[in-house]
């Protein structure tokens, strides 16, 4: 076809270490698949400049061929360091392997070349691609060896398929494959969909009813596997989906291609593709999967709806299929009978009704792709994946989002990553800071909200792991010779960061500045991802699988959290306002008369306390939120303690209510963390409480709320 220039988003790169390549597959803007090659070099590995000599050494013992060579580069604490080169991934392999044997530390020997090759060329999901190109046998075009760019906005309309198993129980043979696909993606555009639906079923139809034309029916399970095999090509999705689809679905798919030894080749490439099973847990409080169940198709993305849901966008009394069908989409599943009726409703159908049967399971695969596109959560998720370059399947994993984007901004400042270290103990932070709630009935209370609170802190201060890391290299060359104010920035748990702005408060005002603009435009969804991603920052630096993580980074946010809190509660009380209650980064102030010019006011003596104190520009903002003409916060429960004047004023934190003043001048019931709000209570108890706390905010005579 000759030269080419274009435009597309990565679905898929990995790397081929026999061949030393790199494969890079995707969708173009302009609708056609493509497969993009490149030769990338062996790994490379970083050593620190005393263990030269050792390291010729062993390399040279083993026979191992190697180069030592000088680097601009630097290791995360600011040693210089040596570059260790081979001509082979092999060789670059047994090297690091040999040195660590042999005592000497190696750095950069974790990295995958796919994720490296992404970094060092500076992209995260949208690429430009130019050079010769070529018809593809599982794409639409193959470039053999083009020239790649990033284009941070390229975005290209990705399919999706969703695919729904239904087997028999306890063998797990399948019985019916459904497969609804939308063609281009959710994108979270009003554009038009072609939906493209098919049902594969196995074994002999005995209903009465002839097959619809999107049924094929099979006379066993492989000749259904074969088949199912040969769809999924000509249909070429970009990403797959179902619900449990990950935990259920692809182990029954994988073992059954395996029972019958025909390759497992769902995508884009002859390579078949393998089923992850979930590692085991850790011992300790932390004990979960040390990594989930994952599936690797080439060219393709597998992405559980279930897990889709449940990132955060909206929280489900339940998490079935068919609950929350009901609630996002107003109906369900054919079948609503659970557990063992479920089964036997299933074999009935399946025996009797096949027709029925396969209605059932194709309108499961459409249930789940019909959410995701009410909920945008696809767009959502290329969004991120584009945002941080951790890829697709990894967008919504915090911590590999993290590692990813702030390995590029090590690159860009020729900084090594530094390796792991399971060894080291990361307890995390303690959480939010609560002021004390006052118990009682209460008119006209104010919500005050630092918005971003931690983001903000991030970026204001400076907390970032290498600015930790490069002042305490300083402060161990200065020794007992203690750091001049303006030398660090030292948080009130005792953690100092450089002022070299940091990688992490440059990420923050990226993405800060990406929301506005996102908000500005009236973009919701892309603002809440935005908002969400800058927030998992703090989670992240408290987490022990993070290479990153320190217990003094989660330490260093959270105090500077309380330091604000305090200081808003303060100002509030110096001014003859009584503060009921605040938590993180919030606070219920009791008012009268005006309040919006309050915050303001508030913004600018912090702003000038963090500039007197610290020589910073402060990027941390309160605002006005609601006015609660009605607010209540219950008595903490003293259970048998002595019901002092003090005591008897303590309120329970973390659960209030309120009427809102909405701005049409009605008021709104708002309740949070008491029994009306949680899914825990029976619906009587919930209905009792929401009944009793509106006539107890709504009616002047409090006789009537007594009866009730």
């Amino acid at each position: 076809m000759g030269e080419l220039a274009v435009e597309g988003f990565i679905v898929h790169a990995y790397s081929d270490a026999r061949r030393n390549r790199v494969h890079i597959l995707g969708r173009l803007c302009d609708g056609r698949s493509f497969a993009a090659s490149k030769a990338i070099p062996p790994l490379c590995v970083y050593i620190r400049h005393e263990s030269a000599a050792r390291g010729r050494d062993l390399c040279v013992r083993a026979g191992i061929k190697a180069s030592f060579s000088e680097t601009d580069f630097a290791l995360f604490d600011g040693s210089p360091c040596l570059k260790l080169e081979s001509p082979s991934e092999r060789d670059a392999l047994r090297a690091s392997k040999t040195l660590r044997r042999g005592g000497v530390e190696i750095f950069g020997a974790d990295a995958k070349n796919a994720s490296s090759f992404l970094i060092r060329a500076g992209i995260r999901g949208g690429i430009s691609l130019t050079g010769e190109s070529r018809p593809g046998a599982g794409v639409d075009l193959v470039f053999p060896d083009p020239e790649i760019k990033p284009v941070h906005n390229a975005r290209a309309a990705l399919s999706v398929l969703s695919l729904d198993i239904e087997t028999e129980e306890p063998s797990g043979i399948i019985r019916a494959v459904g497969l609804s696909m939308a063609r281009p993606a959710l994108t979270g555009e009003e554009a038009a969909r072609e939906r493209v639906r098919t049902l594969l079923f196995a074994g002999p139809w005995n209903g009465t009813e002839t097959p619809e034309g999107e049924i094929t029916v099979h006379a066993d399970e492989k000749s259904l596997l074969t088949a199912l095999s040969r769809t999924i090509r000509e249909m070429d999705p970009d990403i797959i989906t179902g619900w449990n689809v990950i935990d259920f679905d692809f182990p029954r798919l994988a073992a059954a291609f395996d029972r019958h030894r025909i390759p497992f080749a769902l995508g884009r490439s002859i390579e078949a593709g393998r089923f992850f099973h979930a590692e085991g847990g850790t011992d300790g409080e932390d004990a979960g999967p040390k990594r989930s169940a994952s599936v690797f198709l080439p060219g393709r993305q597998v992405l559980d709806g279930l897990r889709l849901v449940r990132t955060g966008f909206t929280s489900f009394e339940s998490y079935t299929l068919d609950a929350v069908a009901r609630d996002v989409l107003g109906r369900g599943k054919t079948v609503t009978s659970s557990d063992l009726d479920k089964l036997a409703e299933l074999d009935r159908l399946y025996m009797n009704e096949p027709l029925s049967f396969s209605r059932y399971c194709l309108n499961d695969a459409d249930l789940v792709l019909d959410i995701l596109e009410k909920k945008d959560l696809i767009a959502h998720t290329v969004e991120r994946a584009a945002l941080t370059g951790a890829g697709i399947d990894k967008a919504w994993t915090s911590v590999a989002s993290f590692e990813r984007i702030y390995a590029e901004g090590l690159y860009e400042r020729k900084v090594v990553e530094p390796n792991p270290d399971p060894s080291r103990s990361v307890s995390g932070a303690a959480g939010g800071t609560v002021l004390d709630p006052v118990a009682g009935l209460f008119s006209n209370v104010a919500v005050y909200d630092f918005r971003s609170l931690y983001p903000s802190i991030i970026r204001t201060f400076n907390i970032d792991p290498l600015a930790f890391e490069r002042e305490r290299a300083k402060s161990r060359l200065r020794g007992e010779i203690p750091a001049g104010k303006n030398e660090c920035i030292q948080a009130p748990n005792g953690a100092r960061f450089d002022r070299e702005k940091g990688i992490l408060s440059g990420l923050i005002e990226e993405y800060f500045n990406q929301r506005i603009a996102a908000i500005a435009r009236g973009d919701d969804g892309a603002a809440y991802v935005y908002k969400i991603l800058m927030n998992s920052f703090y989670g992240v630096l408290g987490a022990p699988n993070c290479r990153y993580a320190r217990t003094e980074l989660a330490g260093a946010i959270t105090s500077f959290g309380k330091m604000c809190l305090h200081f808003a509660r303060d100002f509030f009380v110096d001014r003859g306002f009584r503060v009921l209650y605040g938590d993180t980064d919030s606070v219920f102030v009791e008012i009268a008369g005006t309040h919006e010019d309050l915050a303001s006011l508030l913004n600018e003596a912090l702003a000038r306390y963090i500039r007197e104190t610290y020589a910073l520009e402060s990027f941390i903002g309160i605002r006005f939120e609601k006015l609660y003409a009605r607010f209540f916060i219950p008595r903490l429960r003293l259970h048998g303690k002595d019901e002092s004047p003090e005591e008897l004023e303590r309120g329970r934190a973390k659960g209030y209510a309120g009427l809102i003043v909405s701005d049409n001048g009605g008021n709104e019931l708002e309740i949070k963390g008491m029994e009306a709000a949680r899914s825990d209570y029976t619906p009587l108890a919930r209905r009792f409480q929401r009944e009793l706390l509106e006539k107890i905010f709504t009616d002047s005579d409090t006789k009537e709320a007594e009866a009730y």
